[in-house]
């Protein structure tokens, strides 16, 4: 069956009801996470209370095989409903309106009757895609957000690629210790920083230092079909990352905790590991890295010279290959307790 569209409309009112009942999915696998600001969701709903236009969203329509419904995954359009949804579940007030309105500063439980029924009965312009193929409604996400500011890197490939590499990636990537330890914020995470950091660490980790902008791309295309060292690597980051929290409980009030740090400090220590060199006790470990930490805590005349030829690979471009070789060797100096 080719694929076809057609323009309808939906109201606000029978879109929730959509979502309530489990018929509206509004996170598609292939799409980012939700990051709209509380501004831009309030300023949503003020431009539906003042009858302004929304863009049109698009849906995929189908049939569930196991209720046999109608259903809609929404292809774009996630952020929109998402700010409209919240709303209705008074998550935010209107702090964007002009403050001559009736409902400035107002949640939706306190909106009066005429207010409620206007958002319930907006009429949102709905584009219905129905058989196209995953890969088609992809491409067509692609192409609805190539030229948008919307997208960073890792976020077309989340929406664009699909494969062992890919899953294994988003899977790393959901761990607690990204976002625990503070090396990638909840806000970075959310336009999946963690993600594009797991996938440089499983190529550190099979490859060795690499250039991102080359090696990424390439390994999501490359393992599309199996990434049979996977479960190793897995295994073997894993295993760091505990040695890493062991010896640095407050790793999150550490300079290393940086994604280019945290980096370097797991090809440090892997590579020493590769190389057979015995890695000191978990308390000296930690101690030793602490201290050069306070090294390059210090003022630029008090740093120490290791610490000073760490902080000018630092300062270089952090995703090219020199200073990340910089980076790992100083820091396996550092470990080992040599020069």
């Amino acid at each position: 069956m080719s694929g076809r569209f057609a323009t309808t409309t939906k109201d606000i009112g029978l879109l929730k009801q959509l979502y309530d009942d489990g018929q509206l999915q509004i996170s598609a696998e292939f799409q980012r996470n939700a990051i709209w600001p509380r501004p831009a969701k309030s300023f949503l709903i003020d431009t539906i209370l003042t009858d302004n236009p929304i863009p049109v969203l698009y849906f995929q329509k189908g049939i569930s095989a196991q209720t046999r419904r109608v259903e809609y995954t929404v292809v774009d359009g996630q952020q929109r409903l998402n700010a409209v949804f919240q709303y209705l579940e008074n998550r935010f007030a209107l702090t964007e309106s002009d403050p001559s309105s009736p409902w400035y500063r107002k949640r939706w439980k306190n909106l009066d009757d005429e207010h409620r029924l206007q958002i319930l009965s907006y009429d949102f312009v709905i584009q219905e895609l129905v058989g196209y193929s995953s890969s088609h409604i992809r491409d067509m996400f692609k192409r609805m957000n190539r030229y948008v500011v919307a997208l960073n890197p890792q976020e077309l490939r989340h929406a664009t690629e699909d494969g062992a590499f890919k899953r294994l990636v988003e899977s790393i990537g959901k761990w607690p210790f990204w976002t625990d330890n503070g090396i990638v914020t909840r806000q970075a995470a959310n336009r999946m920083k963690n993600d594009e950091l797991v996938a440089e660490l499983l190529i550190l980790l099979s490859e060795g230092p690499q250039d991102k902008k080359e090696s990424v791309d390439l390994y999501y295309d490359s393992f599309r079909h199996d990434f049979p060292q996977g479960p190793e690597l897995e295994t073997q980051l894993a295993s760091v990352l505990n040695e890493i929290q062991a010896a640095l409980p407050d790793l999150k009030k550490s300079l290393l905790r940086r994604p280019a740090n945290i980096y370097a400090l797991i090809g440090a220590m892997n590579e020493l590991q590769s190389e057979e060199e015995q890695l000191p006790p978990t308390a000296i470990l930690g101690q030793r890295i602490s201290d050069f930490n306070e090294e390059l805590a210090a003022s630029e005349d008090e740093r120490t010279p290791r610490a000073s030829r760490y902080f000018v690979a630092q300062s270089r471009q952090t995703d090219n290959i020199r200073p990340r070789r910089a980076r790992i060797d100083e820091l396996k100096h550092v470990i080992l307790n040599r020069g």
